[in-house]
């Protein structure tokens, strides 16, 4: 009998254990971006999109949100760089036209979520966030350009 109740109390705790530590590790899920206020798209899907404004250039806004290095080194055609890690992203991105389209972008997609995610919060409602960032896009064959 000792032996099944220890047998027993051993398997709670580990599924005790493993519950709680599902919640460190990231197995429990997290918010969609979409419930966040925006949408992510693949690289495919971001082609796409600058497809579909190709003959009103001037609704689309393609953000760069790297640093000034990053994107003078290369960049998407047409993008505006405003740098996320700067302090005053959130106050330069609130004067933006918030009826515009917005393609959000960086290296591999961390910083562009969150520069989507403050764009959202600040009432943007046409934000897209290039998941893979210029990584991915390149790896796709993509173009990009280079210098100022």
């Amino acid at each position: 009998m000792w032996n099944s109740t220890l047998r027993y109390s051993l398997v709670v705790l580990v599924l005790l254990v493993a519950l709680v530590c599902s919640g460190c590790t990231g197995v429990q899920s997290a918010p969609s971006n979409a419930a966040a206020g925006f949408t992510d798209l693949t690289v495919e899907e971001s082609k796409q999109k600058i497809d579909e404004f190709r003959d009103r250039p001037t609704d689309l806004t393609i953000l760069d949100v790297r640093t000034p290095t990053e994107f003078e080194r290369e960049r998407l055609r047409d993008a505006v760089n405003l740098d996320v890690s700067a302090g005053v992203f959130r106050d330069r991105v609130a004067r933006l036209d918030r009826n515009k389209t917005y393609l959000v972008y960086c290296q591999i997609g961390t910083r562009s979520a969150h520069a989507a995610s403050i764009m959202a919060e600040l009432g943007f409602s046409k934000v897209y966030n290039m998941k893979g960032g210029i990584a991915k896009w390149k790896d796709a064959g993509n173009p990009t350009v280079t210098g100022i």
